[in-house]
């Protein structure tokens, strides 16, 4: 269509440059996330935040009924497998969260030595576990096959996961389309969703962020940012 000159006499502004030359994927085969959970809404008595404990002090929290209703298998691909971050305490609830999702629970994929301790209920915990489950199948290609479970690094700021764990799953999937959900920052290689998320490659989840939005509405499952 032609662009109307109203204002012969003025410079017409320049078309705005797209930030992407392709569309986002619609299906993903590699899921990684790090879930906001909710621990009973428990805070620090001070009211602080602080390097360690209470997510709520950080960030927006889910409890696991809300975490369980996201439709997560829309964007799904026919196979794909999830790598999903919890903890001791959470464990039982994250096994119930991935099958909501789509997926049935496998193994333990990683654990992650942080080197300082924090006090527990029962020991002192050191450790987070990110378990692995797979939709249908494990997509192929396969990669590496020899990557390790376990790794120490002491941890940085609160609910930051090392870069190592995300360099794992690429060499075991190194050809398959990848998201991170609940990300603050997108990475070469990933697509990435979350309500604070920068980056490259930041993705719009529509039926995440309202999932009222109707089934037939033609919406794509996911679509780059509207910029403003």
């Amino acid at each position: 269509m032609t662009q109307l000159n109203l204002f012969p006499d003025f410079a017409q502004p320049p078309k705005p440059k797209a930030l992407h030359d392709h569309e986002p994927p619609q299906k993903f085969e590699v899921i990684y996330t790090d879930p906001p959970w909710d621990y009973d809404g428990r805070t620090f008595l001070d009211g602080k935040a602080h390097d360690t404990g209470a997510a709520s002090d950080h960030y927006p929290t889910m409890t696991p009924e809300e975490l369980m209703e996201l439709p997560v298998k829309d964007f799904l691909a026919d196979k794909c497998i999830c790598f999903m971050w919890t903890t001791g305490p959470q464990l039982d609830i994250s096994i119930d969260v991935l099958k909501a999702w789509g997926f049935k629970f496998k193994t333990i994929a990683f654990v992650w030595d942080k080197v300082v301790t924090n006090p527990g209920y029962y020991t002192m915990s050191q450790t987070e576990l990110a378990i692995v489950g797979t939709h249908n199948a494990i997509p192929t290609p396969r990669g590496a096959r020899n990557v390790k479970q376990f790794y120490k690094e002491q941890r940085g700021r609160h609910s930051a996961k090392p870069h190592e764990f995300r360099k794992r799953i690429e060499q075991m999937f190194p050809d398959q389309t990848k998201l991170e959900m609940f990300q603050r920052e997108s990475k070469p290689g990933w697509y990435a969703w979350g309500i604070d998320a920068v980056g490259q490659n930041i993705v719009t989840i529509p039926r995440l962020e309202d999932p009222s939005l109707p089934r037939n509405a033609n919406i794509p499952q996911v679509m780059w940012p509207i910029p403003f």
